[in-house]
Parts: C-alpha cells; structure tokens; sequence
C-alpha cells in the first residue's frame, strides 16, 4: 500500500492538477490526449457485455467551471456489489462507442492509440457522455453511495458543454481512463 501511494505522489509531480488545466478556460482547452489529476465523488457502474469495463462518473466544483468526469476502467477494478449498467444507459451505447470503450478497458499501451482514433469517429464521445448521464442519473436516483477519493486519468476526449450529468450542469465533460483512483 505504502508503495502505490508514493507511485501516484510521484505522479502527481508530473501531471497537473484539474485546477490548472482549467485556470485558462475556455480560452485554452485541455491537451488531448493528456493527463490530469483532482479530487471527485465518483459513481461506479458495471454489468456491460465485455466483463472487462468499468464506468466511474462524478462531477467536480472548481473555482472558474463545473467538470463532468467519464472514465472508462478496466475491470480490476469491478467490486461485484455495485449496479449494473441501467436500461436506459444500455439503450445509449452505440457499436462505436462500445468499441472506444473496449480499447479503453484495455490496460496496455497500444491500445492507447486505437482508444483515441475510436473516440474520434463522429458521434461516439456524444454516445459515451450520454451512456454516462444515464448511468450517473441511475445512481443519483437510487441515492448510491459514491467512492470519494483522489483520481489520476488519462484524458482522450473531451465535450463542451452545457451537458447535464445526473442532477448537475456541467461545462465540461473530460472523457478518460483512469490511472489510479485512491481513498483519501
């Protein structure tokens, strides 16, 4: 445990924080592909037809805009006791969308440049930040706990908003894998 938090403090050295990244916006936009780091409440949300993908939505208050976070994971990180993927979200998710997070579920190098051209397919990021406001509204609805804590991801796409996830605008949504996801 002590070595995987000194791994992602020496992360956090490296990669800026979300305040950073948006202390320009709208004016500059984030680097894409990039890599950011913040604090967030995320939702987890499981049960797609490829066992290895994991959702996790939040949203994150800062001072100049409201950041909507979908990242994409694979399944190491699947706790069995958490919701499966709602109908509504289900009904979301396009052939192309599902392929971008088939490469994002991947935990492997290569496949960072497929998960990116994937993403880039008209409609996709649209796809995915729908399937997302679905399934976060499912976890805000049924009042589910969330997993607060310290995030790391990859950033890959991005959507200006206003976008509504779950009860919240929010001006931005950031479209990533995450690196790392730590209890405070």
């Amino acid at each position: 445990m002590r070595d995987h938090l000194a791994a992602i403090a020496a992360a956090k050295q490296q990669l800026p924080c979300a305040e950073e990244l948006f202390a320009h916006w709208p004016v500059t936009v984030p680097p894409v592909p990039g890599a950011v780091y913040t604090d967030v409440e995320l939702h987890e949300t499981t049960g797609f037809d490829d066992p290895r993908l994991v959702l996790y939505t939040g949203v994150s208050r800062l001072p100049s805009l409201t950041v909507g976070w979908v990242l994409y994971g694979a399944a190491r990180n699947v706790r069995p006791e958490h919701a499966s993927l709602p109908h509504s979200a289900r009904a979301a998710l396009t052939t192309d969308a599902e392929r971008a997070l088939q490469f994002l579920a991947v935990d492997h190098p290569e496949t960072d440049e497929a998960s990116i051209e994937a993403l880039a397919v008209p409609g996709v990021t649209e796809a995915l930040v729908q399937l997302a406001a679905a399934a976060h509204q499912e976890h805000e609805d049924r009042g589910a706990p969330s997993i607060g804590g310290d995030v790391g991801t990859t950033i890959c796409a991005y959507q200006h908003g206003p976008v509504r996830l779950g009860t919240h605008t929010v001006d931005v949504v950031l479209i990533g894998d995450p690196m790392w996801i730590s209890s405070p």
